[in-house]
C-alpha cells in the first residue's frame, strides 16, 4: 500500500510540473519605443445574426485613441438587425458572395471584407469581441510593427465569465492556449500550431502574397488554416493573451452552444499540438486524475499520513488550475475548490468531440451541420 501511494504522489508531482512547463507565460502586446507611424487599418468583422454584439465592439473601438481606420462588416446572411445597427456606428456593410461555389460562413466572409479593404494592414475581429482600454488598439499596432510588419499577430482574448456554467470553459481555455506550443517554457523553439480566430492582424501584401481566407475556406478551424499559409510562405506568427487589451464572453447561449463550440475547436485543433507539449498536457490532465481520486482512497486506509498528502496534493493541484485559468479568463476562485469537475467535463466533451470528427465526420454549430 505504501509502495502504491508513493508512485500516485510521484505522478500527481509529474502532472504539476508538466502543468508549470506547459504553461510557462501569457505575455500581452506592449507599446514599442521608436515606433514609427502606423498605415491605414482596415477592420474586418463577420457578421451573423450579431445585433446584440456588435454594439459593443463598436462601441469600445470609437473609444480608442487610434482613429486612422475604417470598418468593414460583412453581413452572412443574418435575419436580424445586424446591419442596420453596423450602420448606424458608421460601419461599411457589405452582404457575403460567394467564393468558389461557397456563400456563406466566417472565412469567406473575411475573404470578402479584404476584397474591399483599403488598408495597408488588416485586423480581423469576431463580433464578440471588446477593445479594454482606450490603448488597446495601439498596442496591438505597436506590437505587430515589432515583427517588422510582415505576418500574423493574433490575440487570444480574455475570457468574461458572466454566468456560473460559462466556468465549465475554464480546462478548456488553459489547453486552446497551451495548444498552440508558444506558451511553454521554452517558447519560440517551437513552431506555432496555429493563430486565435477572435482577433488577427496581418498586413495587406502578405495576405495577398498566401491567398488569405480565400484559401483556408475548406478548413473548419480557419484561423488555424490561416496560419499554416502564412507559416509556409516563411511569414511570422504570433501569439498573445488578451488580458488588459481584448476581451469576449464566449458561448453566452447556454451550456448546449459552449459544449457545440469547443466540440468544433478542440480534436481539430489538436492535431497541430507539438507532440512534446500534448505529452505535458496529458501528463498533467492524467496527474489531475489522480490528485482527485487519491484523498478518496486515503480516506478508506483511515491513515492520517496518507490523507493529509492527499489533500495537499488535491490542494496543490486546484491552485495551479486556478492560476493557469485566471490567465485566460475571471473565472470564479471558488470553483477551482471542485477542479475535478472541470477536468471530467473536458475529457467528455474532448472524447465527444473526437467522435464527431473522426465517426461522424461533421459538427454542429449555429443551426449548421459542418464536415470535418
Amino acid at each position: 500500500m505504501l509502495l502504491a501511494f508513493i508512485i500516485v504522489l510521484l505522478l500527481i508531482l509529474i502532472g504539476l510540473i508538466s502543468g508549470m512547463f506547459m504553461f510557462w507565460s501569457l505575455p500581452t502586446p506592449q507599446n514599442v519605443e521608436g515606433k514609427q507611424k502606423n498605415p491605414f487599418l482596415s477592420i474586418i468583422i463577420p457578421a451573423r445574426n450579431e445585433a446584440h454584439r456588435l454594439p459593443i465592439l463598436l462601441e469600445s473601438l470609437k473609444h480608442q485613441n487610434l482613429k486612422a481606420y475604417e470598418v468593414i462588416v460583412i453581413d452572412d446572411k443574418s435575419d436580424d438587425q445586424t446591419v442596420e445597427v453596423a450602420k448606424s456606428y458608421g460601419a461599411t456593410v457589405y452582404a457575403n458572395t460567394a467564393i468558389n461555389n461557397v456563400d456563406s460562413g466566417k472565412t469567406i466572409a473575411c475573404a470578402n471584407g479584404a476584397s474591399h479593404a483599403k488598408g495597408e494592414w488588416l485586423l480581423f475581429l469576431d463580433a464578440d469581441v471588446k477593445f479594454e482600454k482606450s490603448n488597446s488598439l495601439e498596442k496591438l499596432l505597436s506590437s505587430y510593427q515589432n515583427q517588422k510588419s510582415k505576418g500574423i499577430l493574433s490575440i487570444q482574448p480574455y475570457h468574461k465569465v458572466e454566468k456560473r456554467y460559462e466556468n465549465l470553459s475554464a480546462v478548456f481555455n488553459i489547453i486552446v492556449l497551451t495548444g498552440v506550443n508558444v506558451f511553454t517554457y521554452w517558447k519560440s523553439k517551437f513552431k506555432t500550431a496555429g493563430s486565435f480566430g477572435p482577433c488577427i492582424l496581418c498586413d495587406k501584401k502578405s495576405y495577398l502574397q498566401t491567398g488569405g481566407h480565400a484559401w483556408a475556406e475548406e478548413s473548419i478551424m480557419d484561423d488555424f488554416a490561416l496560419s499554416k499559409l502564412f507559416l509556409n510562405d516563411n511569414l511570422p506568427v504570433t501569439n498573445y493573451g488578451g488580458k488588459g487589451i481584448i476581451s469576449l464572453r464566449m458561448y453566452s447561449g447556454g451550456v448546449r452552444e459552449l459544449t457545440e463550440g469547443w466540440t468544433k475547436n478542440l480534436a481539430t485543433a489538436s492535431q497541430s499540438t507539438h507532440p512534446l507539449v500534448m505529452t505535458l498536457i496529458n501528463l498533467w490532465i492524467f496527474g489531475a486524475l489522480l490528485a482527485t481520486s487519491l484523498p478518496l482512497v486515503a480516506l478508506l486506509t483511515g491513515n492520517f499520513i496518507f490523507i493529509t498528502l492527499s489533500l495537499a496534493a488535491y490542494m496543490f493541484y486546484g491552485i495551479q488550475t486556478a492560476v493557469h485559468a485566471k490567465r485566460a479568463g475571471n473565472f470564479k476562485k471558488r470553483i477551482f475548490l471542485f477542479y475535478p469537475v472541470l477536468f471530467l467535463f473536458f475529457i467528455g466533451v474532448f472524447m465527444y468531440s473526437l467522435y464527431r470528427t473522426h465517426i461522424l465526420h461533421s459538427v454542429m454549430w449555429k443551426g449548421r451541420k459542418i464536415k470535418v
